[in-house]
């Protein structure tokens, strides 16, 4: 018989996952990240029925071909997309082999989609000390009420909504773009902001950044006094990694398990002994800086004398001796500094007048406006290993490693781990003290292979890192 029949063909409840609207000519779009898909169908009446053919396009309609031909009696037909991208699929009944009727239109239209959403996150600290967020979502499937912004404040604080300038917008197909900014508290040190992405073939991503502020007396405001004059503030590092790594969980140890050899670490610098050795008065904040060239603000308090000089004096030695360090020619904020070696330094600004009224110099034992500790040198990190252990009657990685340095916090160790193909790393724990070994439970029934990235970073932000798979 040549007669055709129209067959309801339905997607299985596995990949009922989302849908988008459409023309209603059109069906409805559905999205799954599975690329087998089952297609039931039933034939109301087979007696006339001789085979039932799937006909697939994989360019919107603009050509078919037959997919598959089997007995009405099977239900179901098996699909299998070699491809992410959108397929149409209709049924016909009594259909030559490799004839394909003219005009067809779809029943049935699938988004496949298996990739997860591509994040691109930037942040960064504004003249006005604003968090500024930057933010570009890529993927095909991505719609604006799946993507979530969001800050945390402090190590404890709960993640609260990141406010955006305007309503996240498409700049092209599937390429989502965000930006945002958020005023921080005064005492705001440092912040975590978040971005999540879900398409809707619920594939998801995750990208996370750090945002060091400056002290509360460095942030520009139009309420912004200036302290007793002279004064001088570091640019962006104090207290880099005090947070996150000086907060989490206790590390759980075992006294049967043994450490790395630690032969293959390197004697600590001179220069590091030698920057811990000094002595600085009690109740001192030293600031932590990872490089040797830096910025020093200062503010000038009005006075009815003409400014001659602003002098820059260091002191190494804890306040005991000073030696003029530089002269600021243009008497206009910052001072640029350079430091030739690793140490603690303290800087105090010089006013001088014409009068020379104000011309003295410090003197031995004199405070520092800034104390400043420059640390240039990575943390020295041996490769890690990871063994496997059940004593507990629970899976568990060791993970093992040896990490030294002489401006270590009480939690200098990040761990991260990876599975499969994958390219982004997930965290196991930014909180680690260096007691070289860490228990991380495992999931029992997964077969996933899986490797970790070890990071030691002290608190001057050098940061080194080894990648370590199972043996």
């Amino acid at each position: 018989m040549n007669h055709q029949r129209l067959i309801s063909c339905l997607l299985v409840l596995a990949i009922f996952i989302a849908g988008s609207s459409t023309d209603a000519q059109m069906p409805r779009l559905y999205t799954t990240q599975s690329r087998h898909i089952t297609l039931p169908y039933s034939v109301d009446n087979t007696g006339g029925t001789s085979n039932v053919t799937l006909l697939l396009s994989m360019n919107h309609g603009k050509t078919w071909k037959q997919h598959s031909q089997q007995s009405p009696d099977q239900k179901q037909f098996r699909f299998k997309a070699h491809r992410d991208g959108e397929f149409w699929f209709c049924t016909r009944t009594n259909l030559q082999k490799h004839v394909v009727p003219l005009d067809l239109q779809p029943e049935l239209r699938v988004y496949v989609d298996t990739q997860n959403p591509q994040i691109k996150l930037r942040t960064e600290r504004n003249d006005n000390s604003e968090v500024v967020l930057h933010c570009q979502v890529f993927d095909p499937t991505i719609t604006a009420d799946k993507v979530i912004t969001e800050i945390q404040t402090s190590p404890d604080a709960d993640w609260i909504p990141f406010p955006l300038n305007s309503p996240p917008n498409f700049v092209r197909h599937g390429v989502l773009q965000l930006e945002g900014r958020w005023q921080p508290r005064v005492d705001t040190r440092v912040v975590r902001v978040r971005v999540r992405a879900e398409d809707a073939a619920t594939n998801m991503s995750q990208e996370e950044r750090q945002v060091f502020l400056p002290p509360l007396k460095l942030r520009r405001s139009e309420n912004y006094k200036p302290i007793q004059n002279p004064y001088t503030g570091p640019v962006p590092h104090e207290g880099a990694v005090r947070w996150p790594a000086d907060s989490g969980p206790d590390l759980q140890t075992s006294e049967n398990v043994h450490s790395i050899a630690t032969t293959d670490l390197q004697e600590v610098s001179e220069a590091t002994e030698r920057a811990q050795a000094v002595r600085l008065p009690d109740n001192v904040k030293v600031h932590q800086l990872n490089s040797p060239k830096f910025k020093l603000q200062y503010n000038l308090v009005s006075s009815a004398a003409a400014v001659a000089e602003v002098q820059l004096w260091a002191t190494e030695d804890g306040g005991q001796n000073w030696v003029q360090w530089g002269i600021d020619a243009d008497k206009q904020s910052p001072l640029e500094v350079e430091i030739q070696r690793e140490g603690t330094y303290g800087f105090k600004t010089v006013v001088t007048t014409a009068d020379a009224t104000t011309n003295t110099p410090p003197l031995p034992g004199a405070a520092a406006d800034i104390w400043i500790h420059v640390d240039t040198t990575q943390p020295e990190l041996s490769r890690g290993e990871i063994t496997y252990s059940d004593d507990a009657g629970i899976p568990e990685a060791l993970i093992r490693w040896a990490a030294q340095d002489n401006n270590f916090g009480s939690r200098p160790i990040r761990l991260h781990y990876q599975s499969g193909s994958e390219t982004v790393w997930h965290e196991i724990s930014l909180a680690v003290p260096n007691t070289g070994i860490y228990r991380w439970n495992l999931d029992p029934d997964s077969s996933v292979k899986w490797r970790v990235k070890i990071e030691a970073i002290d608190r001057a932000g050098n940061i080194s890192s080894t990648i370590v798979s199972p043996k």
